[in-house]
């Protein structure tokens, strides 16, 4: 059975794809979504980054900063990944001078300080952020019910990571077929983050969703997952 690792993102364990995605797929695919160190089950702190290497070929399947690692992965062993299907994903997460389609340094370092001083009142405006325009009330609920059970460990060390990725100078050498998939109303990542992967990626294409936010899978779920089914 053909397998899809699925990376989730900062704030929120494996378990966001469950009930969006996890379910549709689960009946044709072998489906595994694990968490980062001090996220969900996975207590321990450390280095967030736990995967690091993959034993089987599998399709990635990354969230925002699961993006990230997925790129990383992709580049890192490339023939045991088979395609990359990107949710929400940027290369470079703040902004530089060579680069405005992240988020405003002073936006990050200000959120930053509030993870450090008060990780629950940080988590509860990270999930408002990845509201989008036109906020769904049982999305809400759900990223509400999990930003619960990520360590503040993980939580900074997943910003840290944030703030000191950035693999523009690298995604060229990743040529395996990828699918961009984002939301117009972002509020985290903006969307011209994943067209400027587009036209990066030696082998991408892009599809836009216009409403759902930074979390956009969750709205979107059955969408989502046919664009994934067809890229596996």
């Amino acid at each position: 059975m053909r397998q899809i690792l699925m990376l989730h993102g900062w704030g929120f364990p494996g378990a966001v794809y469950n009930t969006s995605l996890i379910d549709k797929l689960a009946t044709d695919f072998e489906v595994r979504a694990p968490d980062r160190r001090g996220y969900g089950g996975n207590v321990d702190n450390g280095d967030s980054c736990e995967i690091t290497r993959l034993d089987s070929p599998a399709l990635l399947v990354g969230w925002s900063l699961g993006g990230l690692a997925a790129l990383q992965l992709a580049r890192r062993q490339p023939d045991m990944v088979t395609g990359l299907v990107l949710l929400a994903t940027t290369p470079c997460f703040v902004n530089h001078l060579d680069w405005t389609f992240g988020m405003d340094n002073e936006v990050f370092d200000a959120f930053h300080k509030l993870v450090v001083d008060d990780p629950v009142t940080a988590m509860q405006q990270f999930v408002r952020l990845n509201a989008g325009r036109r906020p769904d009330g049982q999305s809400t609920v759900v990223l509400s019910d999990l930003s619960s059970k990520v360590t503040p460990y993980a939580l900074q060390h997943g910003m840290s990571e944030l703030a000191e990725t950035d693999l523009r100078d690298v995604v060229t050498e990743i040529d395996q077929p990828v699918l961009l998939l984002h939301a117009a109303d972002d509020r985290v990542v903006p969307a011209t983050a994943s067209s400027w992967l587009q036209e990066n990626l030696p082998n991408a294409r892009r599809f836009e969703f216009q409403t759902g936010g930074h979390a956009f899978f969750l709205q979107q779920a059955d969408e989502v997952a046919e664009h994934i089914r067809a890229m596996a």
